[in-house]
């Protein structure tokens, strides 16, 4: 594991990420604890090139980290867009495995074959659904599909992140100043976006809540088998 040329990139770019950077710095803190070889599986993959701030470019940071990770880290990315798929390829090197199709399907056909070959994941990047932060429920919907898809193929230290999954903080309004009423408190904090869904799946399931800002991250599911 060469850490250092791998952090040499990262700090070339994540000022870029914006609202990203600071959750992906965690994640990469969180995989460099991680001993052996490291597969990233990522649904919803890199669409525009060097589109750092807008998408993220999730795809090309997990293939440049896994490149600098033990022989054998890989990353398989699925997306049902074959124009994005082909953005892709053109971008990442041979580490990455990508695939068009719908992701809960793809995810149903991976996952068995890399248990078969005693393959861990260490990190599910979930992104595949286009949040409408009008109405995020088709959204928040399809990414509970996935996390049902996946969990009998965790371990505990599986890392989960779920992109466009913001903390939010609702106010009641008071009066024209929109103040908060003192006597009936505004609801707590709450996952939004494309993660409300599974994070009531994570504390169902007894999950460690990691980070939540623009992005929201999991660990230590405790599965019911």
């Amino acid at each position: 594991m060469n850490n250092k040329k791998f952090s040499e990139f990262f700090e070339s770019i994540k000022d870029k990420l914006g609202i990203r950077k600071t959750s992906f710095t965690k994640i990469f803190q969180y995989l460099d604890n991680i001993k052996g070889p490291i597969n990233i599986v990522e649904t919803g993959c890199l669409r525009i090139k060097d589109n750092f701030e807008g998408d993220g470019q999730s795809t090309l940071l997990f293939d440049k980290y896994t490149q600098f990770r033990e022989e054998k880290s890989k990353v398989y990315t699925v997306d049902i867009n074959p124009r994005a798929t082909k953005v892709c390829g053109s971008v990442v090197s041979d580490n990455v495995e990508i695939h068009t199709g719908d992701s809960v399907k793809y995810l149903n056909e991976l996952l068995p074959k890399l248990k078969k070959e005693n393959q861990k994941i260490s990190l599910f990047y979930l992104d595949s659904f286009d949040v409408d932060w009008q109405s995020s429920d088709r959204s928040a919907a399809h990414h509970l599909k996935e996390i049902t898809a996946i969990i009998n193929y965790i371990s505990e230290e599986t890392l989960i992140v779920i992109d466009d999954a913001p903390i939010l903080a609702p106010m009641k309004i008071e009066d024209e100043k929109m103040s908060l009423i003192t006597e009936h408190p505004a609801p707590k904090p709450f996952v939004g976006g494309k993660g409300y869904l599974v994070n009531e799946f994570a504390y169902a399931n007894n999950a460690t809540l990691y980070f939540s800002n623009y992005q929201t991250a999991w660990f230590n599911f405790k599965k019911k088998l």
